[in-house]
């Protein structure tokens, strides 16, 4: 079993318990994964491109590890998020909890928004007296009960400027997407030992639309790797976009670019500054390329 960016940490620990010893001596954040109840819980949804993230550790080094640790080898194709991969439980492989421009560090989603976001969701849900949900799971969560399902039929009810505060015993990350999927922007809260209280805004259609205008929202870098989404951009915004990305790439990193079609146009472009280039095509709306530095 080769170990991919998409490989639930459950599926991984499952095939190979002496991971969770690995896991553990790796990175301090992992000895949560000997908790039962973790690994019965948001663990189970949680990818290792996810646990990379709540760990705050390279997701390329990490597979290396992983992959070293069960005798198997990766190759850079390994580490390509795949688009047709089909998450299970509805989780979705692109968006993500946090992105990193090609100028600056990590930074939440939240706090590069520019829709009103500049102090962190909590701070919006505060100021515009948003009306709030709350929602305490730790009791559920202590016994080895699965939440998942009561926080999404909660969410559900959420309307659009509203707010839902989630208590929970540990940080669940692989809720972050999904809820993301669902027009949730988020911020999390570290308050004490099995504490973490997360802040989730529903953007409104208004504000969905002014945030989607920001480059910054639109790129992200994993690694060796950087995604570019430049679906909802009309020409020649996409060419431009891309093209300004990769003469700022190092030319040991891979760009991947999501598009809604195929820029034959572009092709000649990227040809001239000597980029090679594949593309992978799963439907009229929905275009991978791979761009890189030959």
């Amino acid at each position: 079993m080769k170990i991919t960016p998409q490989t639930k940490i459950v599926d991984a620990i499952k095939a190979h318990p002496e991971l969770i010893d690995v896991l553990a001596s790796y990175n301090s954040h992992f000895e949560l994964l000997k908790n039962p109840i973790m690994r019965k819980t948001f663990a189970r949804l949680a990818t290792v491109k996810h646990a990379a993230k709540v760990a705050g550790v390279n997701l390329t080094e990490l597979i290396k590890l992983l992959n070293s640790a069960i005798g198997e080898t990766v190759s850079d194709a390994d580490m390509v998020e795949r688009e047709d991969s089909k998450p299970a439980s509805d989780m979705p492989v692109n968006p993500v909890r946090e992105t990193r421009s090609l100028t600056g560090g990590f930074k939440p989603l939240s706090v590069l928004d520019p829709v009103g976001f500049s102090n962190g969701v909590k701070a919006v849900i505060e100021q515009k007296h948003v009306k709030t949900v709350n929602l305490d799971v730790r009791d559920i969560m202590k016994k080895g009960g699965e939440p998942f399902h009561v926080i999404m039929q909660t969410a559900a009810k959420i309307k659009q400027g509203e707010a839902l505060v989630l208590e929970t015993i540990f940080e669940p990350a692989p809720l972050y997407d999904v809820l993301k999927r669902r027009g949730f922007e988020h911020q999390t809260e570290v308050l004490a030992e099995e504490h973490v209280r997360i802040w989730f805004y529903r953007v409104t259609k208004k504000e969905d639309k002014q945030g989607k205008t920001d480059i910054r929202e639109r790129i992200r870098e994993e690694g060796d790797t950087v995604y570019l989404d430049v679906e909802g951009l009309e020409p020649p915004q996409p060419m431009a976009l891309i093209l300004e990305t990769m003469a700022k790439l190092d030319p040991s990193k891979t760009l991947v670019v999501h598009h809604e079609r195929v820029p034959v146009f572009l092709y000649p472009k990227l040809e001239e500054r000597g980029y090679k280039y594949e593309t992978h095509e799963f439907d009229s709306r929905n275009v991978k390329l791979i761009i890189k530095k030959q």
